[in-house]
């Protein structure tokens, strides 16, 4: 019989999709790592009603008229993730290191006209790294459940005469014609059979659609691991005036990147007297790239000397995400005279998904900061955002429409407070800051809030400045293995630090 003609029954109820989960969206869309130049780090980013510092435009545009002189900077971070986790009592850890060019750029301030009302006017540029992508996460311990689940519940239901290659067909050839005519779904439960994870209730039967676990029941030794490198990044481009001397106003357009890769692989291996598999490892590389915009409106007024008050609004950022997905299975089984047999699936086949579209949600900053004369200062930033708002489109996929659903449930709108102060002694300034980020999910076991400090010291002579920072966060959160069957959850510890190094310039 023609595949098409087997398959065809099917393609009403396909999903053409990698499986996009909340925590994909909500990566993209999370707010809450500490980035851009070493001052703004050491004050942990309560800056929204000082302005002066580069990356503090991107949190409040109107800060780029603060400057009394043109000015540029750009900066040097080096990151340290390091991660304990928890999956069924065993503990692991993990850890990794990168160092990059983190931000970059400059802002040109102009006076009005003597007795205008108009004080100062700028334009400026500013790239920030806003988040790095660069860790590795393992979970390994021993579970009840396998990861033949997974491939059970993505196979019940599709005939095995879907999973059989045909007179002509290879295991690339059908692994690409259930990606492209039949779905997600029918590709994991072939991989399954191929690999003999799984098998047929009626062995023979084309049009069997019940599926068996060939791991069998007991316990499993698995190791999960996350492998994760890129950056996500915006390019901010500003215009901001003075007016009285006293009150400033700013725009800024947003540019978006996101450059992501995914690599997660488990193994597992077992025992079990009446498993005919008895080692897995399933290995997937998930590649995503994305462009957004966004704006933001912000003031900054001077109520006296010292007192300054701040506002931002942020628009939600536009999305538009494309991904590809490269998936390989490796098993051990027993054979006859209980020799071992090896079964490689590898498609060799990069699976290109339609562009999707995410709208991530904007925020409200409230700020407030006291300046002592010449010799430091203290400032206090809250920022809301509304998480429930994020939406995945286009609506009419099944997948999206189940994530919003989830979404509006399981996410709620959370504060951000920052906490920075200095103080000068002579060309030295010193500096230091504190901040807590709310979990986004209503169920704080999936992700607990963030809390950090931050220390800094800052130099200037002349036309120069050099300022160094470090900053320390802690956040707890479990990491799911897969979306459906094993569904298992370890318990994650995430410690990062930054050193950062800025170099400044007026001119």
């Amino acid at each position: 019989m023609n595949r098409l003609i087997i398959t065809s029954a099917l393609l009403a109820g396909a999903l053409f999709c990698t499986g996009q989960t909340v925590n994909d969206g909500l990566m993209y869309g999370q707010q809450d790592d500490l980035y851009g130049t070493a001052r703004y780090r050491a004050l942990s980013g309560a800056f929204g009603a000082l302005g002066g510092d580069l990356t503090a435009i991107g949190q409040n545009p109107a800060g780029s008229v603060i400057f009394t002189n043109h000015f540029a900077s750009f900066s040097f971070a080096n990151s340290n993730n390091s991660n304990t986790s928890n999956y069924f009592g065993t503990t692991a850890d993990s850890k990794n290191t990168d160092l990059d060019l983190n931000q970059g750029g400059g802002v040109l301030v102009f006076k009005g006209i003597d007795d205008s009302t108009l004080s100062k006017f700028s334009v400026g540029f500013n790239y920030d790294a806003t988040r790095s992508y660069n860790d590795n996460v393992l979970l390994a311990g021993s579970s009840n459940r396998s990861i033949s689940q997974y491939f059970l519940n993505n196979a019940n239901g599709f005939a095995l005469s879907n999973f059989e290659t045909q007179a002509g067909e290879t295991v690339s050839s059908l692994y690409q014609f259930l990606g492209e005519n039949v779905g997600f779904d029918a590709q994991q439960g072939f991989l399954g059979f191929q690999s003999f994870v799984i098998d047929p209730v009626t062995p023979g039967d084309p049009d069997n659609t019940q599926y068996t676990s060939a791991t069998g029941t007991g316990s499993f030794n698995q190791g999960y691991e996350v492998i994760s490198s890129g950056t996500q990044g915006k390019a901010a481009f500003n215009l901001a005036g003075q007016l009285y001397d006293r009150w400033s106003f700013g725009l800024n357009l947003n540019s978006h990147f996101i450059d992501y890769t995914r690599f997660t692989g488990l193994r597992e291996t077992n025992t079990n007297s009446n498993a005919t598999t008895t080692d897995v490892e399933f290995n997937n590389r998930l590649e995503t790239n994305g462009t957004g915009f966004s704006f933001q409106l912000g003031g900054i007024g001077k109520i006296t000397e010292s007192l300054r008050i701040g506002a931002t609004y942020e628009s939600p950022t536009w999305y538009t995400i494309d991904e590809t997905l490269v998936q390989e299975i490796y098993t051990t089984r027993r054979g006859t005279n209980n020799q071992d047999v090896f079964t490689d699936v590898v498609p060799n086949v990069i699976n290109v998904y339609n562009p999707y579209d995410l709208k991530t949600p904007g925020s409200l900053t409230g700020s407030i900061a006291y300046v002592f004369g010449t010799a430091g200062l203290l400032s206090v930033d809250y920022t809301t955002r509304n998480y429930s708002n994020l939406k995945f489109s286009p609506e009419s996929e099944p997948v999206f429409s189940d994530n919003n659903a989830q979404i509006s449930s399981q996410l709620d709108r959370a504060a951000t407070l920052r906490i920075g102060g200095e103080y000068r002694v002579s060309n030295f300034t010193l500096r230091g800051g504190y901040r807590i980020v709310e979990s986004p999910y209503t169920d704080q076991s999936i992700m607990d809030d963030l809390n950090g400090y931050s220390l800094g010291l800052g130099y200037s002579w002349g036309s120069t400045t050099v300022d160094v920072s470090y900053d320390y966060s802690d956040r707890n959160y479990s990491q799911q293995l897969y979306s459906t069957g094993l569904d298992t959850r370890g318990t994650v510890n995430n410690e990062n630090t930054n050193i950062a190094v800025t170099l400044g310039f007026n001119f």
